[in-house]
């Protein structure tokens, strides 16, 4: 009966474990699905060319707490080419980033208080924990899909407008 007893025990254990093994790998896979991160439309962002002429409209995610820049675009594994994230930063300075548990490459656009790109990384590389920094110092950084600044044919001296989504 000792015996039945902890038999159960066992399998009530193995039955109710949250991973399961792959039958042709051999690999432990979580059965558990893995949360996709949304995008949250917090805004708009216009870039305009240096005679103001509207170049391109991209609606934005908000970065403006320490835990949501610290977060920023980690563990997103996909992003509309309309689609940023907008990093307000406290006060202007040489922030720097990294590509740590970021599945996209991105372009990263850096922007002073007068909301003028003044430096643009392309294809930041994903996974990386190399440190990108601005030449100068950034009040606003924004992130885009890699490629997207060179389709749109984006450089210093650019500026930018958002606005913020009150719903």
């Amino acid at each position: 009966m000792k015996y039945l007893f902890l038999f159960l025990i066992l399998v009530l254990l193995f039955a109710c474990r949250p991973e399961k093994q792959d039958m042709d790998s051999g690999a432990v896979v979580d059965s558990l699905p893995k949360p996709e991160l949304q995008f949250h439309h917090d805004g708009e962002l216009k870039i305009f060319d240096a005679k103001d002429k509207e170049i391109t409209t991209f609606k934005i995610e908000i970065a403006q707490t320490v835990d949501s820049r610290m977060r920023g675009l980690m563990q997103r594994e996909s992003m509309e080419d309309d689609q940023g994230m907008l990093f307000i930063h406290e006060y202007p300075d040489f922030h720097s980033f990294w590509m740590k548990d970021t599945y996209l490459p991105l372009d990263m656009i850096f922007i002073d208080e007068n909301k003028r790109i003044f430096y643009i990384h392309e294809n930041a590389e994903p996974f990386s924990e190399d440190l990108i920094f601005p030449d100068a110092k950034a009040l606003y950084t924004l992130e885009l899909k890699a490629g997207i600044s060179k389709r749109w044919n984006l450089k210093p001296g650019d500026r930018i407008r958002w606005t913020r989504n009150y719903n």
